[in-house]
Formats: structure tokens, sequence, C-alpha cells
């Protein structure tokens, strides 16, 4: 039986209910989304910080040319920071490299979640291989669908993402009894199952962070941010120092000497 809760904003992550859950975060506008298009473009490791300050502090302990600095504060580009665009940071030389990123909810989200025993990124890109791997490896603890949310706000996009997710989770168990979903789960599911493309495409461009994103010029990585199943990326938060994400379908095929 694998269980299913969602968070609808990361303010509500509760360290001591979450420490033997699998969470899963979603920013779908963007840092998720970032993440994982960052990862299916070849960048080594993401280290997701809480603000610039730390994204700084982190930079000085790596070599030059190693790592790229990525972020923003609240929507807004950070100076000498590249701006985390995913069809913008594509084009970039991200091939082994390790990307610092900071942003306002989606890596703040990821920090929040440290006590989980396992922690994922997710987004529409990636939810299809999300679920098959969640099922196949973490199906005996809950799993924490975690909306990243926005400045303590709902944020649809985050929702519909976990909805997404949960129709995947249906698609790949085969037993539909075999999925327990809490109230906000089973509101997720079927929230998102009920629209058309066209209605939930107007909510990602008229949500808040969609007009943030309108506003600076970024449309079009909404309607990158909106396609499903593209990539088989699988970010997983591996814990340290400074702990950071790194795709899994890539770590589980390296070999070990």
């Amino acid at each position: 039986m694998v269980k299913i809760h969602v968070l609808t904003q990361k303010e509500m992550i509760n360290p001591l209910k979450i420490k033997n859950c699998t969470a899963v975060i979603f920013d779908v506008l963007l840092a998720t989304t970032t993440i994982t298009t960052l990862f299916q473009y070849g960048a080594k490791k993401i280290i997701p910080v809480l603000n610039v300050e730390e994204a700084l502090e982190v930079s000085q302990e790596l070599s030059e040319y190693s790592y790229i600095l990525c972020g923003e504060k609240k929507g807004l580009k950070v100076e000498n920071f590249l701006y985390p665009c995913p069809l913008e940071l594509k084009k970039k030389n991200i091939l082994d490299k390790t990307i610092i990123l900071s942003t306002t909810n989606g890596t703040v989200a990821l920090n929040h979640s440290f006590p989980a025993s396992f922690i994922y990124a997710s987004c529409f890109l990636n939810n299809h291989y999300m679920a098959d791997h969640l099922l196949q490896n973490h199906s005996e603890k809950t799993i924490l669908l975690v909306c990243a949310g926005n400045h303590g706000n709902f944020s649809m996009e985050d929702f519909l993402g976990t909805g997404h997710l949960i129709q995947e989770f249906y698609r790949n168990a085969g037993d539909e009894e075999n999925i327990h979903l809490s109230d906000s789960g089973a509101a997720a599911y079927h929230f998102y199952r009920q629209l058309h493309e066209k209605q939930m495409m107007n909510y990602f461009l008229t949500s808040q962070t969609g007009k943030l994103l309108t506003s600076l010029g970024y449309r079009d990585s909404i309607y990158h941010a909106f396609q499903r199943d593209m990539y088989e990326v699988i970010p997983i938060l591996r814990k340290g120092k400074y702990p950071y994400l790194e795709n899994l379908q890539i770590a589980e095929k390296t070999p070990v000497y």
C-alpha cells in the first residue's frame, strides 16, 4: 500500500512528521523544472541553497570554473548570477558543472525537507519516471508531495504538478487499490484530471509567478514547464556539509572502482 499526502506550501512542513517520509518537492515555476532540465543537459550536481549569501559562501569552497552561480530573489535576477530559466541555462556550458542554485521558494523547500528519509525534486517534465522510481523503491514509506508555493501562498502550478504525479502513480501501479491518497492528495489528483489542456495552461500563464515570468521575458519557459514526461531524470538530494542533488539515473549507471 502506497500512502500519498500533499502539502500545499512549504511552510506546512513539520520536521517531526516528515522524518520517516519520502519527500518530493515541486516548484514547477521554476526551480524543480530548472533542476530537471539542467540534469538532462549534463549538469554534474546542483547545490540548492537558502539564499544568495549561502550561494557565495559555498562558491568559495569550489575550484574556479567548476561551478555556475544561478539564482533569483523574489523573482528578480541576482547580480552576477545566471537567472534560473531552464531554456536559457541549457544553452550555457553546463556539462559536468556544479550549479549553485538559490531561489525564493524551491531551494528553500528542499532545505526545509532535510529531516525526511529521502528527498527528490520533480515536475511535469519527469513525473512519469519519478512515479515509477518511487513505486519501486519507496512504497513502504509515506510519500509526501510538497508544493513549494510562493512566499507562503498557494501556487496552482505546484498543486497541478502533484496531481500529475499521482496520475502517473496510478498508471504505473496497475492496481488502484495499492494507492491510498490523503484528502489533499485526492483533491490534487481529481482537480488535475478534470481540467482540459487549455484550462491548465491558462492557470500556468495567469498564476502570480506566470505573470512575473512573462513580464521578465521568460514566457517560453512557462510552456517548457508545462510539457510532460520528457526527461528520464530523477533528482535526489544527498546530505552532507553542502547537500547536493544528483541525477540518480546517471549515478546508478556510473561504475564504482
